[in-house]
């Protein structure tokens, strides 16, 4: 009795009510769901980046990230290499090198990638002249160049001051190695915490390149700059930092 009392209830309901209960419920996930994803880009916003060194990273022999201290400002170098003081590690088989320079002069520019080793470069080329001060990009895929895991390359940027004399040349070099890790490069794929997680795995090269898609795509977003900022500084790259900062002002 108390059962067909409960079916007529629940009959009337439906009749005086409509809608599906269904539909609340969905309604109510996804607003519990809008409010994780909220939560959890604030948290991302929130948590610092942190670079973690890699203990193979040990400081390489020949390593100068900056190059020279001529042009209108004397505390920083002409070029810098966006290279830890170590042997860098990245994931990519051809990945992408960053370099800095404060201004746009009209010089010319070399670039070169030789493994440890070998006798002759994978890659000796010109550089084309930067457009304007900033942070520039060297894609090794413009190049068909390939990293070989657990092999070192050195790498370096110099400019040149006298063609017919390459002693004059002012040269920044770095280090990068490529490692895998493929648990790591398959669940980072896309994700928005990449380079958090690349910084916090070693892979310095990594981190850099995420930044850097993250900045393309968002690039009103302050949070990505001042990111990027915080990984320059924990790579020993303090001064390129604060050069980089004061370029960005208005």
């Amino acid at each position: 009795m108390i059962g067909r009392f409960i079916i007529i209830v629940g009959a009337a309901m439906g009749l005086l009510f409509p809608f599906s209960w269904g539909s609340i419920a969905a309604e109510g996930q996804g607003k519990a769901t809008q409010a994780t994803a909220s939560q959890s880009k604030s948290n991302l916003t929130a948590k610092p980046l942190l670079y973690i060194p890699p203990r193979k990273g040990a400081p390489a022999a020949g390593i100068r990230r900056g190059g020279g201290t001529r042009g209108t400002n004397k505390s920083l170098p002409m070029i810098s290499l966006l290279a830890p003081n170590h042997v860098g590690f990245t994931l990519q088989e051809q990945p992408v090198l960053f370099w800095f320079t404060p201004t746009n002069h009209n010089l010319s520019y070399e670039f070169t990638l030789i493994a440890d080793n070998a006798e002759a470069p994978i890659i000796e080329t010109k550089l084309p002249s930067p457009t304007r001060g900033g942070v520039q990009q060297i894609r090794l895929a413009d190049y068909k160049a390939k990293l070989v895991p657990g092999e070192r390359y050195q790498w370096s940027v110099a400019l040149v001051m006298d063609p017919d004399e390459p002693s004059a040349n002012v040269v920044a070099k770095g280090a990068i190695e490529r490692v895998t890790r493929d648990k790591l490069e398959r669940s980072l794929s896309g994700e928005a915490d990449a380079p958090r997680r690349y910084a916090e795995a070693g892979v310095w090269y990594d981190a850099l390149m995420a930044i850097a898609d993250l900045m393309q795509a968002n690039p009103a977003d302050s949070d990505l700059s001042q990111m990027q900022l915080a990984l320059l500084e924990q790579g020993g790259l303090a001064e390129v930092a604060s050069s980089i900062q004061r370029m960005r002002k208005p």
